[in-house]
C-alpha cells in the first residue's frame, strides 16, 4: 500500500470545502508580522505560516515524527541566508482552502528558530506550490483571510504585476528613484535590501540616520543596518518614511547571490488589504483603513529581543550608540521585568510595545546577567524616521 493510501490527511483551513463560486472569511493570527493559520492533520490542530517567499511547503521534523510521516527522499532548498539539504515526505490527496491537491511534498525543516523569533509555535509553512493555486485576500489588522474566486473578493485595490523568477515572485519597486525587483515575502516581517541594491541606492542618496547592530532572531545572518527611505513606490502606490534593512552579502542562501536584490516583507504588506492572485502573477493593494502607524516604533531603547530555549526573554542584539548601549546593556542579558512588572508569561509583541514610548520616557529594566540581577533605567530616543 502506498504512503498516500496509508495516510489520511486533511488540512482544514476552512470548516468546509468551498465551491467554485463561493467565498468565505476565516480568522488568522498575526504574530510578529507573520500570518498563522490553523491546520488540522490527523486530529491535531497545528500552526502553519503563509509564506509567499518560500518555494516549498515544509513541516518541522519533530511534528512529522509525531504524525508518523515517513521521509521518501531528500531535497535541496534555499532560504534567505542558508542552503539546506532536507528530508521530504509526501501527503495526499489533500484539500487546502477548498482546492484539491493530489499530493503535497513537505520538506522537513527545523522551524524552532522561527518559533523563537515569533514567540509562538510554528509547526509548518505553506509555500508557493500551494499558495499560487488559490486566490485570497489578507487583512492584517482585522486578522482575516478571505478565499474564493477573484470576482467574489470585493474591492481589489491597485494592481501590481509580478514577475516569476527561479520559483519566486518579484515585485517592481522604486526605492526613491532607484528601480529594482524584490521578492514578495509574507514570511518575513521586514523589507531587506541586498548589498548590490544598497550600493546603487547610496550612489544617489545619503541617509540622514543609520542604525547599526541589527540582527535576526534564530539562525545567524550577516550584519545589517536600518535606514529610513523617503519613498517606496509599488505600482501606483507610494509609501513615505519607510524603515528598511540593508543587508551585507551573506555566505549562503539567496542573499549570497549576485543577482538577488532583496525581499519585500510584511512590514510593508500589512499596511494594505492585499489580494493575491499568484496564478495570474498579480497582487492588488488597497490601503487598510484600520492600519495604525505606531508613532513610537523607532522611539525606543535600541534592543532586539526573543524568547530563548528556556522561554526566557533574552536580548539578542543591542544597537550601536543607542540608549541601551550607553546604559551598558549587552546581548545575552535576560529581561525579568519591565517597570516593575514580570513579563515572563506575556506575548513577545506585548513585551516589545513596552520598550517604545514618547522620546525621553524612562523605562526600568530588571536585567539578569550571569545569575546576577540589576535594575537599569533607560530613556527612549528616536533612532530612525524622525519627523
Amino acid at each position: 500500500m502506498s504512503l498516500s493510501s496509508r495516510i489520511s490527511v486533511l488540512f482544514l483551513l476552512l470548516l468546509a470545502p468551498l465551491s467554485a463560486n463561493s467565498q468565505e472569511s476565516i480568522p488568522i493570527r498575526v504574530a510578529g508580522g507573520a500570518i498563522l493559520v490553523a491546520v488540522q492533520i490527523k486530529d491535531r490542530t497545528l500552526n502553519f505560516m503563509l509564506d509567499t517567499g518560500s518555494q516549498s511547503s515544509s513541516i518541522d521534523p519533530s511534528t512529522a515524527t509525531e504524525l508518523e510521516l515517513v521521509p521518501h527522499g531528500k531535497k535541496r532548498i534555499q532560504k534567505n541566508f542558508r542552503d539546506l539539504v532536507v528530508d521530504v515526505t509526501e501527503v495526499g490527496p489533500i484539500t487546502i482552502l477548498g482546492t484539491d491537491f493530489p499530493r503535497v511534498e513537505l520538506a522537513e525543516v527545523n522551524l524552532a528558530p522561527l518559533s523563537k523569533a515569533l514567540g509562538t509555535a510554528v509547526d509548518g509553512v505553506l509555500g508557493l506550490e500551494i499558495l499560487q493555486e488559490i486566490s485570497f485576500k489578507l487583512n492584517y489588522s482585522q486578522q482575516t483571510l478571505v478565499v474564493g474566486p477573484l470576482t467574489k473578493l470585493g474591492k481589489l485595490g491597485a494592481p501590481v504585476t509580478l514577475r516569476r523568477s527561479n520559483g519566486q515572485f518579484l515585485v517592481n519597486t522604486d526605492l526613491i528613484s532607484v528601480p529594482t525587483e524584490l521578492v514578495l515575502d509574507t514570511g518575513t516581517n521586514s523589507t531587506d535590501l541586498a548589498s548590490e541594491t544598497w550600493y546603487l541606492l547610496t550612489k544617489k542618496w545619503t541617509p540622514k540616520q543609520v542604525v547599526e547592530g541589527i540582527q535576526r532572531a534564530g539562525n545567524p545572518t550577516s550584519p545589517a543596518i536600518l535606514v529610513c527611505l523617503p519613498s517606496i513606490r509599488l505600482g501606483a502606490v507610494t509609501l513615505t518614511n519607510q524603515a528598511v534593512r540593508a543587508q551585507t552579502r551573506s555566505d549562503a542562501g539567496a542573499f549570497s547571490a549576485d543577482d538577488f536584490r532583496g525581499i519585500l516583507g510584511s512590514d510593508i504588506l500589512r499596511q494594505f488589504e492585499v489580494t493575491f492572485d499568484l496564478k495570474k502573477d498579480s497582487v492588488y493593494l488597497a490601503p487598510d483603513v484600520h492600519y495604525a502607524i505606531d508613532p513610537y516604533r523607532y522611539t525606543t531603547l535600541g534592543i532586539q529581543i526573543a524568547r530563548n530555549d528556556q522561554g526566557m526573554l533574552q536580548i539578542m542584539s543591542v544597537w550601536n550608540n543607542s540608549p541601551a548601549a550607553k546604559a551598558g546593556i549587552q546581548a545575552g542579558d535576560l529581561i525579568r521585568a519591565i517597570n516593575g512588572q514580570s513579563i515572563d508569561s506575556q506575548p513577545l509583541e506585548a513585551v516589545s510595545s513596552k520598550l517604545h514610548a514618547k522620546e525621553g520616557t524612562e523605562v526600568k529594566l530588571e536585567i539578569e546577567r550571569n545569575s546576577t540581577s540589576s535594575t537599569i533605567r533607560v530613556l527612549t530616543q528616536t533612532l530612525l524616521c524622525a519627523q
